[in-house]
């Protein structure tokens, strides 16, 4: 067997809030863990962008807290300026045309400076391998045995993966895992949802109303959010979540063509429409939202050695779920 290089107890791939929060966990209890991401950032879709001095969160806008352990993640990350409640409410814009106000009073947090200071914050001490695309996921001599694009190796005594699920079978495959029919059906039936993510730099001020969000119920735009309102941008800066059916319809249009409709059917939140607009790009989540999920915390697809995928599609929809979808994961590895 050609040598798999460098070898750890576990591998995590994805570092995500889902795979650092598992590999968080992982390396408190005493194992040697390496994270692995084909991205350059931390946290998946806890995601910001900069278009020159305009700062974008792009991916999960907020998030809400009702579990005890993400809870005190949370207050941590508070209590030291990296987590605020942006808001206990968004307007939402219903079909009927009509503005309905905010007031269920449940917070929503926020990530300080953005978004992603709180996967960086679950990162920090941890071995964290960015820009390293994994190209599948074997098994042999009893090891697990990640091989990336780049020629690489490296193994581990377990595996954590944590990429939306259809990504992770297509690794597994290219490995030759082979995983029980009844188990491959159920992780077959996750599905997602795509969307568009427009960002768009403005001359003024947005009229997107306070506290900087806005729901849509109805036509191309699920939501838009004030960056600048957020207190994340210096500049006016919107970032503009297409509706899961547009995404759908549009997805391999040419993206000129997509940001254009979405600046159209936005052109009401800013002053001057589409001419107000100095600066734009437009990012593509193919897996942005799950939408059948898997019904269970996690799944472990193999068993000598050990490979357990986990992720928000395990648990819900929410960041919160991701994490504690990972959580699960660490405990059962620490468990086994």
């Amino acid at each position: 067997m050609e040598s798999a290089g460098e070898s750890f107890d576990v591998a995590v791939v994805g570092a995500g809030m889902a795979g650092l929060s598992a590999a968080r966990a992982l390396a408190e209890a005493g194992r040697q863990v390496v994270v692995i991401d084909k991205g350059r950032g931390f946290g998946g879709r806890m995601a910001t962008r900069r278009l020159g001095t305009a700062v974008f969160d792009h991916g999960a806008q907020y998030f809400s807290v009702r579990s005890r352990g993400f809870g005190s993640l949370i207050a941590e990350a508070s209590d030291d300026q990296q987590a605020t409640i942006w808001s206990r409410g968004f307007p939402r814009l219903a079909a009927s045309g009509a503005m309905e106000m905010p007031g269920d009073g449940h917070p929503r947090w926020c990530g300080l400076p953005s978004m992603t200071a709180i996967p960086k914050r679950l990162a920090e001490g941890l071995d964290v391998r960015r820009a390293s695309r994994v190209a599948s996921v074997a098994v042999e001599a009893g090891k697990v045995v990640l091989r990336f694009e780049d020629g690489g190796a490296l193994q581990a005594a377990a595996a954590v993966l944590t990429p939306p699920v259809p990504q992770t079978l297509d690794l597994l495959d290219a490995g030759g895992v082979p995983l029980e029919a009844d188990e491959r059906a159920r992780l077959e039936t996750v599905t997602y949802e795509p969307c568009f993510a427009l960002m768009a730099v403005l001359n003024k001020p947005s009229r997107v109303p306070a506290p900087g969000g806005l729901a849509i119920d109805n036509g191309p735009i699920a939501w838009i959010a004030d960056n600048q309102q957020k207190g994340i941008s210096p500049l006016p800066a919107l970032t503009i979540h297409a509706s899961p059916h547009f995404s759908s319809e549009h997805f391999d249009d040419e993206p000129a063509e997509v940001a254009a409709l979405l600046l159209a059917a936005a052109e009401r939140w800013i002053d001057g429409g589409a001419s107000g607009v100095v600066e734009q790009s437009l990012q593509r989540w193919k897996f942005a939202r799950p939408v059948t999920m898997f019904e269970a915390p996690l799944a472990v697809v193999h068993r000598d050695p050990v490979i357990v995928l986990a992720g928000d599609a395990f648990v819900g929809q929410r960041v919160e779920a991701a994490v504690t979808s990972g959580a699960a994961a660490a405990r059962w590895l620490i468990r086994s």
